[in-house]
């Protein structure tokens, strides 16, 4: 939860630097902030699907450990 967190965190203040470049009109810090911000949304990407995953196959492979019918 805490990388998730901080990868939020620094996908906002990636948008507000690419926000900031294209009001200077600096090219290179727009380019260079943008490949940032993509690799930070795969990454959370990555990060969000890995948890859905793991959460999808859990209770039905757990419930035998719980209940003893």
């Amino acid at each position: 939860m805490k990388k998730k967190a901080e990868l939020l965190t620094k996908i906002s203040l990636l948008k507000r630097k690419i926000d900031q470049c294209l009001d200077e009109r600096d090219r290179e810090g727009f380019f260079q902030f943008s490949y940032e911000l993509k690799v930070c949304q795969r990454h959370l990407g990555t990060l969000v699907s890995n948890q859905e995953n793991r959460l999808k196959g859990s209770p039905e492979q757990n419930r035998d450990r719980f209940f003893h019918y």
